[in-house]
């Protein structure tokens, strides 16, 4: 095979990667809950405590995975990370 023919190949597999942003969340196929659209990025953001930011213990409370709407940019907050649909 050319060197041009698999680097194409390389590159259609890059973009087909880089599409992979649909996500489940326990079962669910996660749908952006204010318009509908089903592309996210995402992100972890920590689930700080009064308590433990008075003791200065911040890293020790729990972190959340959000999904970012990639078409209005509303986030959604998870416990559970979302798991990734691959087609």
């Amino acid at each position: 095979m050319s060197f041009l023919k698999t680097l194409g190949k390389g590159l259609k597999g890059a973009a087909a990667a880089l599409k992979v942003d649909q996500y489940t969340v326990n079962g669910v196929n996660a749908k952006c809950i204010h318009c509908g659209h089903q592309h996210f990025e995402t992100g972890e953001a920590q689930l700080n405590t009064a308590g433990l930011t008075f003791i200065n213990l911040d890293w020790a409370n729990r972190s959340a995975s959000v999904l970012i709407c990639k078409k209005c940019t509303f986030i959604m907050w998870f416990l559970e990370e979302p798991k990734r649909i691959v087609r």
